[in-house]
């Protein structure tokens, strides 16, 4: 009996963890790295989804990348999907880690990233890191507007 507790203690912690949670991402969040400014914007579609944006732009203000962003929650699963002009189909991340206002999402077989991590450090700050899961990668801070 405990064995089993204890395996499935990871699904029952992922359990409680949905949308609901994730809907405080929703917003504008504006990051500078660099030269760059990074902003990302997320919207609440229904019970089941949000959109997301993001987008790089230089000093001078022209853009150098941009990506389209999804949560979806379908079977009691959460998957974040990026879309990204050098990849030709959206890449899936699954909701691995849900507590404490961090959310960590993975995807084991994409080469890079691996992990993206969102964690609210408050009602206005976020910062996201994107990595391999080890010591490559890199860690944004963003501030709503």
């Amino acid at each position: 009996m405990k064995l089993w507790l204890l395996l499935c203690l990871p699904s029952l912690a992922l359990a409680d963890c949905g949308l609901q949670q994730l809907s405080s991402l929703t917003g504008n969040w504006l990051a500078q790295q660099g030269q760059n400014q990074i902003t990302e914007r997320w919207l609440r579609l229904s019970h089941q989804s949000m959109e997301g944006w993001g987008q790089t732009k230089n000093a001078e203000g022209k853009l150098k990348d941009s990506e389209e962003l999804r949560l979806l929650q379908m079977q009691g699963e959460v998957f974040y999907l990026a879309k990204v002009k050098h990849n030709p189909l959206p890449v899936a991340f699954k909701l691995t880690s849900c507590e404490q206002n961090l959310f960590v999402f993975e995807n084991q077989s994409h080469d890079f990233p691996k992990k993206i991590e969102y964690q609210l450090q408050g009602p206005k700050q976020l910062r996201v890191k994107v990595s391999d899961g080890m010591e490559k990668g890199f860690s944004l801070n963003f501030a709503r507007q």
